[in-house]
């Protein structure tokens, strides 16, 4: 007898709370990885055009690659070292797949500061340090954040397909549900991947509002 989709929800209650930790987990672990390095990144490339350009090419070639192709590719290149399935070649994926949103923004950011502006603060004593710190960050700040919430965003579709390689995460019941041609798993895993992308990015809003200078807020 076939149970209803609310009766499917109370039954398999456990098991999607365990799977929406763990999705949650890959994007805590994997997601901070990328903005260590990418941020930094970002900064140094930031006035160095040729290397920036180097840079942003491979991380663009990174992101071109089709995600389930890079999960794979990570699977083979850590076999040799009893890594190949687990929550290693997921957040490594994830964590490659976000560098080009951030190092981009951040690049893009700190560069879009008006050489008009940069000379006035020269021109009243400032120091190279003084600038970055009290112009350029507080200037830059809106677009490094929208490149994060990006980067998070698309971590959350993209760990879909951490159940591939035995992570898990909410991808479970896509791909299972798929596979046993059971409609009310590939629901829910859906409806909950919708879920958690859209309210992360909300929050996320409000956080990039938060710490935006409010010189900088557009009015509406």
């Amino acid at each position: 007898m076939e149970i209803s989709f609310t009766e499917f929800l109370g039954y398999y209650q456990g098991i999607i709370l365990k799977e929406l930790l763990r999705h949650l987990e890959i994007i805590a672990i994997s997601i901070p990885i990328s903005i260590i390095v990418s941020i930094p990144l970002g900064f140094y490339i930031s006035p160095r055009p040729k290397l920036a350009n180097f840079v942003i090419y491979i991380a663009s070639i990174l992101m071109t690659i089709p995600s389930l192709a890079l999960f794979g590719l990570m699977v083979i290149l850590l076999a040799p070292f009893k890594l190949g399935l687990g929550m290693v070649p997921a957040i490594i994926a994830i964590a490659l797949y976000s560098l080009l949103p951030i190092t981009r923004n951040t690049y893009i950011a700190l560069n879009q500061v008006s050489p008009r502006m940069i000379e006035a603060a020269k021109g009243m004593g400032m120091t190279s340090k003084q600038i970055l710190w009290k112009i350029k960050i507080p200037l830059s700040i809106p677009i490094i954040m929208a490149g994060v919430r990006n980067a998070i965003v698309l971590g959350i579709s993209v760990a879909t397909f951490a159940s591939l390689v035995a992570a898990g995460g909410l991808g479970y019941f896509i791909f299972a549900g798929i596979g046993r041609s059971n409609l009310r798993m590939v629901l829910v895993g859906a409806i909950l991947v919708s879920i958690l992308g859209i309210g992360v990015n909300c929050f996320l809003l409000m956080v990039e509002d938060w710490v935006t200078p409010k010189g900088l807020k557009v009015k509406r």
